[in-house]
């Protein structure tokens, strides 16, 4: 954020880039929670020995 923006933004664009970046943190939160979850199942697969598969074809 510049000093210009910090020094003369009006609370419109303040809630303007409020609302940006929210948008911004729960794209990032969906990405964490989709990554955690890949990783749990790749785990669960590691530990009943089925990845990395075998029988694939690259």
């Amino acid at each position: 954020m510049t000093e210009q923006f910090t020094r003369h933004a009006s609370p419109d664009a303040i809630r303007a880039e409020i609302k940006k970046a929210r948008a911004n943190r729960d794209r990032w939160q969906r990405r964490v929670d989709e990554m955690a979850r890949l990783l749990d199942t790749r785990l669960g697969q590691i530990d009943a020995g089925t990845w990395p598969a075998t029988d694939e074809q690259p």
